[in-house]
């Protein structure tokens, strides 16, 4: 059964309810990044000391000049992540997930595949 555009998001916030301090948090990214989040909570998961898993949190999870931007409030092997992760973002298609560049359009900044350019 495919998920549509909300209920990846209330999957992945229900999957890693503990990055997000236990409490309902949502986040503006296209519907393409839900893989690439989805990995971002399980390497975040994994590198995760114990000591450090009650306080953790995320902060925001935003798309911003077409790329992903994460902050939160753990050390320097979560930024390892998420400097991935941003990285990463420059080549998904923020729509549909396909392979994608970094495009303007009218001053807008967007990751889009071919197919997804323009729309």
């Amino acid at each position: 059964m495919e998920m549509d555009e909300s209920d990846w998001r209330r999957h992945l916030g229900r999957r890693w309810a503990e990055q997000f301090g236990g409490r309902p948090f949502g986040f503006t990214v296209g519907d393409g990044w839900d893989h690439l989040l989805a990995e971002v909570f399980r390497r975040v998961d994994a590198v995760l000391e114990d000591d450090e898993r009650d306080s953790f949190a995320w902060s925001d999870i935003k798309e911003k000049w077409g790329v992903l931007r994460m902050t939160h409030n753990g050390g320097d092997h979560i930024d390892e992540v998420v400097d991935w992760a941003e990285a990463a973002s420059k080549r998904i298609c923020d729509r549909c997930g396909g392979s994608g560049r970094l495009r303007s359009e009218g001053g807008h900044w967007r990751t889009r595949c071919d197919v997804c350019d323009g729309l």
